[in-house]
């Protein structure tokens, strides 16, 4: 009996041994930047597209200040556009993992086609596919993945810049239920494209737009869905000669008593601090892996 216990012993320290090789050599193969084999497709797919299609283009795009919106619809045609976003609404419903993936990757190649890849993907689907309703992600995400329209987020402001807590912009119900929204947003990435008859600056397609709706401080914003062709709605002034990332444009939003329906509100009334800072959290990421890339 005694000896059987002694090899049910030695038997039991032999798995243990076994076990802690076995995890050591999966510590030492692990890669933390690519950590599934699904990751490291993706990144084998970005990196051979922005060599092959965004790379070429980057210099040409920068001198004229050029935003190309035939290699954004590229993107979408990948999948990339939507990365972080469920495939019920066309999204390839990855993580933030492969969102920092598809951004060192871009970032390498063009920083600047990057930017604008990261206010629409990040900033505009990513935060409606977080916070919006089913109705509002079936009517805005499928062409915002496809890239057939181009979003972004508007936050900061003239007078506050980044303080996002004390932004002025207002939305005012009226006596439907709808919002009446006064105010601008400046330094808009995507606030602008180039019409491609005219070379001239027109809005972009959807935003999502921050504004006060209640008293000062972080519980009196909301958000809203604001489209081009709402009365009221304009671009501002575009901003030119950056001293970098210039083929991101980069612009202000005026909104001049615009209607906005009340089912544009995404989340609830004054409760926007939470979708702002739940979406600025992998903003913030992804802009690291684009200093990663630019690194490079």
């Amino acid at each position: 009996m005694m000896q059987i216990s002694r090899a049910l012993q030695r038997s039991a320290r032999t798995t243990r041994n076994l076990r802690k090789v076995s995890t050591m050599e999966e510590i030492r193969s692990f890669d933390p930047f690519n950590p599934t084999e699904e990751h490291q497709a993706l990144r084998e797919m970005v990196r051979q597209f922005a060599v092959n299609e965004v790379d070429p283009q980057r210099l040409e795009h920068d001198r004229e200040e050029k935003f190309n919106h035939e290699l954004f619809k590229k993107c979408g045609e990948l999948g990339l556009l939507g990365v972080t976003t469920s495939v019920e609404y066309g999204g390839s419903g990855m993580d933030a993992t492969a969102a920092n993936i598809v951004h060192e990757e871009l970032s390498q190649a063009d920083p600047a086609f990057c930017l604008s890849y990261l206010a629409h993907s990040m900033l505009f689907v990513n935060n409606l596919n977080q916070n919006g309703t089913h109705e509002q992600k079936m009517r805005f995400l499928p062409d915002t993945c496809s890239g057939a329209k181009i979003g972004g987020m508007g936050m900061s402001e003239p007078s506050y810049g980044t303080d996002v807590l004390g932004l002025q912009t207002t939305a005012k119900k009226d006596d439907n239920g709808d919002y009446i929204l006064n105010g601008q947003k400046m330094w808009i990435t995507n606030s602008y494209v180039n019409n491609p008859d005219t070379g001239e600056a027109e809005l972009g397609d959807i935003y999502l737009v921050y504004a006060r709706t209640g008293g000062p401080g972080a519980k009196g914003l909301s958000l809203f869905l604001v489209e081009k062709g709402m009365e009221g709605f304009s671009l501002g002034q575009a901003i030119r000669d950056k001293s970098g990332m210039r083929a991101s444009n980069t612009g202000e939003l005026v909104f001049q008593d615009v209607k906005i329906p009340k089912e544009n509100l995404v989340g609830d009334e004054n409760g926007a601090t939470v979708c702002m800072m739940r979406n600025l959290e992998i903003e913030r990421v992804v802009l690291g892996a684009m200093a990663t890339g630019i690194a490079r």
